[in-house]
């Protein structure tokens, strides 16, 4: 899937094979006006949301950015918010001071100097996945005698977002969990995406399947949603858009993005659409987590049903497959059941056992100590931000609760401490003193007697030599 900034970071380019467009339900802030409206789902690429461009890519279907975007060359598909793609980023109910509240830039350029300052704690740079996976052995479909010959996973995500794997590693670790078809929707951008099913079909030949998709954010990539606060016919608008580009937009997640956020009284996502605005296709079941009120809804009102994974991790494990029986093995045959919303899904609620788990970062071990202290000081207050919205911003307003009491603690303890060194090193400083006046005075009694003896020896032997001389004739 192409991402929306991607497409309109090339509006000339005839080969973005966006295919599926998936968008999480992403919360929006307050609006001047009408709170309703700012609910959109956020386009997370996966399966459900797939944009045909419409002129090149082969049978992959691919999206113009110029002919679909025109004058705002971006082509995202449905301006869905995930987790942390919400329209409700850098503008605040309450604004905050500018210097506790810096530009989006700023953040993002501080984030990606501390990234290259603080290593991964993990090393993933050699990861090894050898072991395969075969889910239809002991996994039967949720729709009795399913038919299928894809094993699907609808959400995946690169290094080109926040995924800790290459997308090549992606690509082994969906190999070795069972998969022969993988959407890989990374935040914003579809270069991953590209870049997987271009191994794929080099070092792989097409042994799987990989269909671009993106997790959209708003980055206002069409034209309604220049408007940082979309209303739901905006969000329609887009969808429409992304339909008529031959592509499919699904909603990501849904008790994730209602749950409520740490530290907030608020859904994760706030102003959350609901189900029947929505109506396009659902992620039913992300990574462990089984949306049965999503998949209730969904028998009752027909629409593209998927599961993802939503791997991040090499440790992550495999939990559910979308099972479809397609025409053919290819994008466009995957495609045209996802359009016809002929899916079913494996599930495992406890997951795959075989795993992979990285060793330390040597750098990061080198800076632990370093770390360690940093994060010591920075204990004593909470910086509640919510979700973060990847646009620099964050979802929830922020809030800085300081632990006054640990302030006040930690200097008793300070106190407390140098107190007791100061005993310490009174009693240490008299008793050395002491231990070497003793010394010097055993020194000195030694010596006193040493020449004593001394002494006594040579009047000895004097006497004796006097009572010698006097014994002879």
């Amino acid at each position: 899937m192409a991402d929306a900034n991607e497409l309109a970071t090339r509006p000339n380019s005839d080969d973005s094979p966006i295919d599926v467009l998936t968008h999480e339900a992403a919360p929006v802030q307050d609006p001047p006006s009408n709170a309703s409206d700012n609910i959109t789902p956020a386009t997370t690429v996966e399966p459900t949301p797939t944009v045909e461009s419409t002129p090149t890519v082969e049978s992959t279907p691919t999206v113009e950015s110029t002919p679909t975007v025109e004058s705002t060359p971006t082509v995202e598909p449905t301006p869905t918010v995930e987790p942390t793609s919400s329209i409700q980023l850098d503008s605040l109910p309450h604004p905050l001071p500018r210097w506790m509240n810096p530009s989006p830039k700023l953040h993002l350029r501080f984030f990606k100097y501390l990234h290259r300052i603080v290593p991964e704690r993990s090393d993933y740079s050699h990861l090894e996945f050898n072991w395969k996976v075969d889910p239809a052995s002991y996994l039967t479909p949720m729709d009795n005698n399913f038919k299928f010959n894809i094993l699907m996973d609808g959400h995946a995500h690169t290094t080109y977002s926040d995924g800790r794997m290459n997308p090549e590693q992606l690509l082994q670790w969906a190999i070795a969990n069972g998969y022969n078809a993988i959407i890989v929707s990374d935040h914003n951008t579809i270069e991953g995406a590209l870049k997987a099913q271009e191994i794929a079909k080099e070092e792989y030949n097409n042994s799987i399947i990989v269909i671009p998709g993106m997790e959209y954010r708003l980055e206002n990539p069409f034209g309604p949603f220049n408007n940082p606060y979309p209303s739901n016919d905006d969000l329609k608008i887009m969808i429409d858009k992304v339909h008529e580009m031959g592509g499919l937009v699904t909603v990501n997640h849904i008790p994730w993005s209602n749950k409520t956020e740490w530290g907030y009284q608020v859904p994760t996502l706030t102003d959350h659409p609901t189900r029947e605005e929505l109506l396009d296709g659902f992620e039913i079941i992300n990574g462990d987590t089984f949306d049965f009120e999503t998949y209730l809804f969904v028998r009752y009102n027909p629409s593209l049903k998927i599961s993802g994974s939503d791997v991040h991790y090499p440790s992550d494990g495999a939990y559910a497959w979308t099972v479809l029986d397609a025409p053919n093995k290819t994008v466009e045959g995957i495609m045209s059941k996802l359009r016809e919303h002929n899916t079913s899904f494996l599930f495992d609620a406890t997951g795959t056992r075989p795993r992979y788990y990285p060793d330390y970062n040597k750098e990061y071990l080198a800076l632990l100590p370093i770390t360690a202290l940093a994060n010591a000081f920075t204990s004593f207050f909470d910086d509640y931000r919510g979700m973060y919205s990847f646009q620099g911003g964050f979802c929830q307003e922020r809030k800085v609760v300081v632990h006054w009491r640990s302030y006040g603690y930690f200097v008793l303890y300070c106190l407390s401490f140098f107190a007791i060194y100061e005993m310490l090193r009174c009693v240490i400083k008299k008793g050395f003193k002491f231990a070497v006046a003793r010394y010097r005075k055993f020194q000195n009694n030694r010596r006193i007697r040493i020449d004593a003896d001394e002494q006594s020896l040579l009047n000895r032997d004097h006497y004796t030599d006097m009572d010698v001389i006097d014994m002879e004739p």
